[in-house]
């Protein structure tokens, strides 16, 4: 298994950003529609909600749109993805609905405790600090709050690995500056060991961690708990 290596920072290439607003929505239908099914099995139909490194907003408008009565804020740290967002927010005709500002996953832009559902997918590799991170992530939902936590793991099998960058290079890669998308994001995510630690040293409460072939998926527990009751 391969040391971390540190991914590229925040787009500014408005370009190579647009190019990956345009494959998002063009491919990223499936991966939307999955978060939605944990959403939905965890009882969330309305109330705030926050997605984290939001990009061009792909998320928060897919799952707007099936539950109406979210309101939805994205914050990302590329001021270009968060123009993007919005623009992809007024097209989608829910332009008033939802919320996009640049923002820090360190430093969350809400009230303690004012969240009913936290959305963060394919960001924590971007982090070198997920323990500041997740103590956000305490601070922000309310008691039972939902969260939705997805990204890669290095630890992954290689295989994996070999096939999923294939399928980067088929839908994403056409782009010069996008062939390595996949593989910088892999090589610089957390093992799920690491991810265990990190959730262990901080304030977030009712988690259970699970993987998904390339991915790693953190989600709260306790709505499904109550629903089960």
């Amino acid at each position: 298994m391969k040391d971390r290596i540190l991914e590229p920072g925040i787009i500014e290439d408005r370009e190579l950003a647009e190019y990956y607003s345009l494959m998002a929505q063009r491919y990223m239908t499936i991966p939307c529609k999955r978060v939605l099914k944990r959403i939905m099995a965890k009882g969330i139909e309305k109330g705030k909600a926050m997605d984290v490194g939001t990009g061009p907003g792909i998320f928060p408008i897919f799952i707007s749109k099936a539950i109406p009565e979210i309101q939805f804020k994205g914050i990302d740290l590329s001021p270009i993805m968060v123009d993007l967002a919005r623009r992809n927010a007024g097209m989608a005709g829910i332009g008033q609905r939802i919320e996009f500002e640049v923002g820090s996953a360190y430093s969350l832009p809400v009230e303690d405790h004012s969240l009913d559902l936290l959305l963060c997918i394919n960001t924590i590799h971007h982090l070198d600090h997920p323990v500041d991170f997740f103590n956000e992530v305490a601070r922000s939902l309310k008691e039972g709050g939902a969260f939705v936590i997805v990204d890669f793991h290095r630890d992954t099998s290689s295989i994996f690995i070999w096939i999923f960058n294939l399928f980067w290079k088929f839908f994403f890669g056409k782009h010069p500056k996008a062939k390595r998308g996949f593989l910088d994001s892999v090589y610089s995510s957390y093992t799920v060991e690491e991810c265990r630690v990190f959730l262990g040293q901080s304030r977030l409460r009712d988690w259970k961690l699970y993987t998904r072939t390339v991915e790693m998926w953190i989600e709260s527990m306790v709505h499904e708990r109550r629903r089960e009751l």
